[in-house]
């Protein structure tokens, strides 16, 4: 979309007009389309014309070929969502739609309602029924509360008393030795009543900061969930695709940031542009007014601790600042604005007539300008492409997506930011290997979940890169675990990842260096053969490495005995609580006793008598017979029956123990066979002793 400088569609633009860049080089656009319609976003269609879509050469082309009319075959949805909104807030964003929304009658684009608090609600799914859209906008109810006004009011009263009271020795006491003539004696002395209400005044207010960080983060992180999904069902939908968003806010702290950077990647990648409503309006109190009261707290508190040597706040000084950088970047503005901004959208703010969100929005889309290029980049090494668009006319503003992510099967899963470059990882060849990293995936076909797929990954923090801030005092590192999951025609069928963001004072930074990163997921697999494939990819040296393992899921219903994958165990850890047998959680769980798997690490001759190894028996267990032999180089060096535990259950669980003192170093076979009556399974698992 182009406007002017009074905020007009500009529609008179030639393809020769446009300048369209990639990481700042110069780009061929191929294709060039003014797109016009009738009808906006759909919900104020009171006329209908004939779409149009007027096709232009790109600047590869003939500038003076004559446009071509076409019928535009492109529909057009529309995702109405509704934040966390306080009743005000919500009376605004309501009366700006039922007022844009016609009372009946059908329209030519699909509208959905969503609202979101906790998680995401759909209030109507998508309709050209204007009726059904109308109930159901007035269907939302608050879910937001005034409590953070309340919060920001006992704040400040708390921050008013400590004053009076860090201020009390000084002035309280000379006026009392005056009005006393001098006479010292007969005053009372109370520095420890001092000194305690200033720490009760000091743990409030730490508790208040604290759940207010701990209340941001939860709300944020559920709005990107909620964001994410409601893009995912815009995402099957042809045409264009739009996404209007009432908030009070959306926190973009470091850690929420990646989640955003997450849902505008989902939403450039569905060709979904974001509208931004700040649905607070005119605000009673100014988010600058608080950002000021916050600068004023963290130079009182340092003026304090300079004076005095003390840190009354017991907590870093670095958190402090931090808060101060939260509070500016948590402003509703922020987040709101990129997530417009980036999606190619805008955001509507400072204002209660909320209606004029609608009206610009419609005017994006009875008008804009659609082109399309071929990078001249063809590396697909998940990097961010940032696109510029510039157009050659004085006093125009051009609002387009601001860039992408160049991955090799975009139409696959959807990634989120920090997976990106760890999958551009995974598709190359050869595959890395830049520190050490060992994975693994067992399968437990447990009969009421037989699919289900304990995913671990485990890295040592050593490999990992730090940075050490002097000047704040911390250090920081961030690393991302992916494990995408193929079937056997290659098609990825599940995907998980998390995120780690390693921070903390930068005393405490060569302990950081010494710790381990142990990843673990369980998914639920139909029957077949898998490649499982995981990256450890360390963002501040784009370095990565990768592990490829093929898993076999057993088909339940071909055997009436199951067995497990064979684990050999690393260390066994005894736990005061384990989910409850009926959760279908822990299949690491033996009773009490957690046991960690060895993930492919040597294990030292010096360290080990005796090698733990675990797996369970499903289906009929009575009369079940278990051999156990030890192979090296395919040659059986021993075998020995294995006794399993008396039960009459369908699960049996057994935890044995092979000696390995007398083996000397090598790679070793440990094969287990599970026999009842003429059935018989088998798993095997490898190990390799080191001196």
């Amino acid at each position: 979309m182009v406007r002017d400088r009074k905020g007009r569609p500009v529609t008179d633009l030639a393809a020769s007009d446009f300048v369209v860049m990639e990481d700042g080089i110069p780009q061929s656009v191929d294709t060039f389309t003014r797109v016009s319609r009738g009808g906006g976003i759909g919900v104020n269609v009171g006329w209908r014309v004939p779409d149009r879509t007027v096709a232009t050469p790109g600047t590869g082309e003939s500038a003076d070929a004559a446009p071509s009319d076409q019928p535009d075959t492109a529909d057009a949805t529309t995702a109405i969502v509704f934040d966390h909104l306080s009743a005000e807030s919500l009376r605004l964003a309501q009366r700006a739609t039922l007022d844009y929304v016609p009372m009946s009658g059908e329209g030519s684009v699909r509208v959905g309602v969503f609202a979101i608090g906790p998680g995401v609600r759909i209030v109507q799914g998508y309709t050209t029924d204007r009726t059904r859209v109308r109930q159901a906008v007035a269907r939302v109810v608050p879910s937001g509360t005034s409590a953070a006004d309340g919060t920001r009011e006992r704040t400040d009263n708390l921050l008013a008393q400590r004053r009076q009271l860090q201020d009390q020795p000084e002035t309280s006491t000379a006026a009392q030795v005056a009005a006393a003539g001098g006479n010292l004696v007969g005053i009372p002395s109370s520095p420890g009543q001092r000194e305690m209400e200033l720490r009760l005044v000091q743990t409030e207010l730490n508790m208040i900061r604290s759940f207010d960080n701990m209340d941001r983060d939860h709300r944020g992180y559920d709005t990107a969930l909620a964001l994410l999904s409601v893009v995912r069902t815009l995402a099957e939908y042809p045409g264009r695709k739009t996404v209007v968003f009432f908030s009070e806010g959306l926190p973009v702290s470091p850690v929420l940031s990646a989640r955003l950077d997450w849902v505008i990647d989902a939403a450039n990648r569905a060709n979904v542009t974001a509208y931004a409503v700040d649905a607070e309006g005119l605000r009673t109190k100014s988010t600058s007014a608080e950002l000021r009261r916050e600068v004023d707290t963290f130079a009182e508190e340092r003026m304090v601790q300079n004076a005095t040597g003390l840190n009354r706040t017991e907590q870093p000084l670095t958190m402090a600042f931090e808060r101060v950088e939260d509070t500016l970047t948590l402003d509703s503005r922020t987040g709101l604005a990129r997530l417009a901004r980036d999606t190619g959208g805008f955001l509507v703010e400072g204002s209660n007539d909320l209606s004029a969100a609608f009206r610009r929005i419609d005017e994006d889309h009875q008008f804009h300008y659609l082109l399309t290029y071929s990078p001249t980049n063809a590396a697909l090494d998940g990097k961010f492409r940032a696109i510029q668009v510039k157009v050659r006319r004085p006093g125009t503003q051009v609002f387009a997506r601001k860039g992408y992510r160049a991955l090799r099967t975009p139409g696959g899963l959807a990634a989120g930011s920090f997976e990106a470059p760890a999958l551009a990882m995974l598709d190359r060849t050869p595959l890395p290997n830049a520190f050490p990293v060992h994975a693994a995936a067992f399968t437990f076909p447990d009969p009421a979940r037989p699919g289900l797929t304990p995913i671990l990954v485990q890295v040592r923090t050593e490999a990992l890169r730090f940075t050490v801030d002097s000047q704040r005092g911390t250090y920081s590192g961030q690393a991302a675990i992916v494990v995408r999951i193929r079937d056997a025609q290659g098609q990825d069928v599940q995907k998980v990842s998390q995120e780690y963001l390693l921070a903390g004072e930068a005393r405490d930074s060569d302990a950081a260096r010494q710790g381990e990163i142990l990843f673990y997921r369980e998914v639920d697999l139909p029957p077949g053969v898998y490649s499982v494939e995981s990256v450890v990819f360390d963002a501040p040296s784009a370095q990565a490495s990768a592990r490829v393992a093929t898993l076999t899921v057993p088909d339940p219903e071909r055997s009436r005995l199951g067995m497990s994958s064979l684990m050999i165990v690393n260390r066994i850890e005894e736990v005061t609580d384990r989910p409850a047998p009926d959760s279908m959680a822990g299949p690491l769980y033996v009773g009490r006793k957690l046991l960690y798997p060895n993930l492919g690490t040597p294990i030292r001759r010096s360290e080990t008598t005796e090698l733990p190894f675990y797996f369970t028996v499903y289906g009929s267990t009575r009369g079940t017979q278990a051999h156990a032999d030890l192979l090296r180089s395919g040659q059986t060096l021993a075998e020995a029956p294995v006794t399993l535990p008396p039960s009459t259950e369908s699960t049996v669980q057994h935890v044995g123990r092979l000696p390995v003192g007398a083996l000397p170093a090598g790679t070793y076979e440990l094969r287990i066979r599970v026999t009842n009556g003429g059935q018989e399974v088998s798993r095997t698992a490898f190990f390799t002793l080191v001196d």
